[in-house]
């Protein structure tokens, strides 16, 4: 996000529903693309960076279709043809800005719970921006469940899914008891980044080490403290 890894006025619900303007609308001129024409990649990036420069301007609520047209300089068609939706632009912009979880492919699983951690604790102090932008996105998926569907699918589950590969290893290795709910173990690790954003706190990355040394206790594969 401009660093954010990773954030239409709303109407009911606090989701606006707009119509994409036809391919014929005179107010929204573009020479029609030649069947076969790879989309343009530069128009790609001037929309996901307008995207996110107002979802950190404006919030959520505050990103459309028409603004988001007006800064990258392009027409709403352009959008309407690349995103279904204002959810999903704005979840690929955020994604697009989001680095991949560094997993390392060898050593403990503690280690790379930690070093995972510490990653995205470091991210979220070096940009304040970032965590605005994803509790911005964590409020307005209460009451949108479009969004919710589209954060869910393009942002939670993919980070997930290389969480679920260090742990799956670290049972292989026998590190880590069999019988873990990888689902829960993966909320437990992201839980003290998630409530310091949410409510403040100290967001220092050494905070990685014993948070997971805390987890490690009770997922562990060894002998466990009564």
């Amino acid at each position: 996000m401009g660093g954010v890894a990773g954030e239409l006025t709303p109407g009911p619900g606090g989701v606006r529903t707009e119509e994409p303007p036809t391919e014929g609308d005179p107010s929204e001129p573009e020479a029609p693309r030649a069947p076969g024409r790879p989309r343009s990649h530069e128009a790609d990036r001037a929309i996901l960076d307008a995207t996110l420069d107002l979802l950190i301007e404006e919030g959520y609520s505050g990103v459309t279709i028409e603004g988001v047209a007006a800064r990258a300089g392009v027409a709403k068609t352009t959008i309407y043809r690349r995103w279904p939706s204002k959810a999903e632009m704005v979840v690929e912009a955020i994604g697009a800005t989001a680095e991949k979880l560094p997993i390392p492919k060898v050593g403990s699983t503690r280690a790379g719970l930690a070093k995972t951690l510490a990653h995205t604790i470091s991210r979220m102090s070096a940009d304040p921006s970032a965590g605005r932008v994803l509790m911005g996105l964590a409020a307005e998926t209460c009451r949108n469940e479009e969004l919710a569907d589209a954060v869910r699918r393009g942002i939670v589950e993919k980070r997930r899914r290389a969480l679920f590969a260090l742990l799956e290893r670290g049972i292989a290795q026998g590190e880590i008891r069999p019988d873990i709910e990888l689902d829960l173990v993966a909320d437990m690790l992201g839980g003290p980044v998630l409530f310091r954003l949410l409510l403040g706190g100290d967001m220092d990355p050494r905070i990685a080490s014993r948070a997971v040394d805390m987890l490690i206790e009770g997922i562990g594969a060894g002998p466990r403290r009564s």
